[in-house]
């Protein structure tokens, strides 16, 4: 196997794990603001967390090799949602836990 091809199959386990807990953080949990938005809001949320989710677990069990472009912007997508899940889980969730 490729080095970029292990790169490429890290960075879709990290969506598709990042992505589901993200996912888990948002609509696993009584959220106030969620609830307040309108239902085509919520719907496109579930969808554009969902879908990420999916692909990258497909991604990993196809072992894709895409383009060089597309596994840089792979990488990039697995930093953004690794951020947001570590961020979303040490501002939001871990407070909850304290109440």
């Amino acid at each position: 196997m490729e080095a970029l091809q292990i790169i490429n199959e890290l960075a879709n386990l990290l969506v598709c794990v990042n992505a589901t807990l993200f996912y888990i953080f948002i609509f696993g949990r009584d959220v106030a603001i969620i609830d307040r938005l309108h239902q085509a809001e919520k719907v496109l949320l579930r969808i554009g967390l969902a879908l990420p989710a999916v692909m990258g677990l497909w991604n990993v069990l196809y072992m894709s090799y895409p383009p060089t472009t597309e596994i840089l912007m792979n990488v990039g997508y697995a930093s953004l949602f690794t951020w947001a899940s570590i961020f979303h889980y040490n501002q939001f969730v871990k407070n909850d836990r304290k109440k």
